[in-house]
């Protein structure tokens, strides 16, 4: 399995988590770790995000100190040693470019519709970490470190676009967003959205509010692609039904 392989399959454990354990080094106790639990996104490009309160104790830790790590686990195996789970170390900024920041809000608002209400505390800022090393860990015996090169990817000429795309679906190809849910995700609603996409996959949200990330088989580095990966999973929740 190569570096980039694994890399994928991280980012796609990361993106079906909308939370996970920020660990900041304490400045009221020198020398130990603070662990928060934070809402993230994690963008096109790999980069972390979180919208965090200046007066909230791990963004004063930052900063004092910004290295820092975000560990993310799926919750769903009873073994919490057999479950996938990664930790992304690296450095955390506050964001301060306007147009970096309408471009991040846009993503994180996308999952955390309730967020934006903060920005009314004028508190609140974007932060990025600028990820050093990932830790991954897929299960019993397959531990990895993954190294900035293959976490990190450039902006892709297709990604400028995922608006449209997003808006293409939502608008002509709800049957098969629905199709897609009860079949990967085992959620049945009469309403999808699409939320966002990336190489890795899509975020839907059902007309009840639960929102579900749903992987692509493989990397996809062009719309094109993407296109061919939801045709894919549709016809694959058709083949299902039709056997059933």
């Amino acid at each position: 399995m190569t570096m980039k392989t694994l890399a994928f399959e991280a980012k796609q454990l990361c993106r079906t988590q909308h939370s996970g354990v920020l660990s900041t080094q304490s400045t009221s106790m020198p020398g130990y770790p603070f662990g928060s639990i934070v809402p993230f996104v994690i963008t096109h490009t790999g980069e972390v995000i979180i919208y965090i309160s200046d007066i909230a104790l791990h963004t004063r830790n930052i900063k004092a100190d910004s290295k820092v790590s975000l560990t993310v686990f799926d919750p769903s195996e009873d073994d919490s040693q057999a479950n996938g789970r990664v930790t992304i170390m690296g450095d955390a900024s506050q964001i301060t470019d306007e147009a970096a920041i309408s471009s991040c809000s846009e993503q994180y608002f996308q999952l955390f519709p309730h967020a934006r209400a903060y920005q009314q505390t004028h508190d609140f800022h974007f932060y990025k970490i600028s990820v050093a090393r990932v830790r991954f860990i897929g299960g019993f015996g397959k531990i990895h470190w993954i190294n900035p090169e293959y976490w990190q990817s450039n902006t892709e000429e297709w990604q400028a676009n995922t608006t449209g795309m997003i808006s293409h679906m939502n608008d002509d190809h709800q049957e098969a967003m629905q199709l897609i849910l009860a079949h990967f995700a085992n959620v049945k609603t009469n309403k999808v959205t699409m939320l966002s996409v990336f190489s890795e996959g899509a975020h839907y949200q059902s007309a009840e509010g639960k929102i579900v990330f749903i992987p692509f088989a493989a990397p996809c580095h062009s719309g094109m692609e993407v296109r061919q990966a939801l045709v894919a999973q549709t016809k694959a929740c058709r083949e299902a039904l039709a056997e059933a």
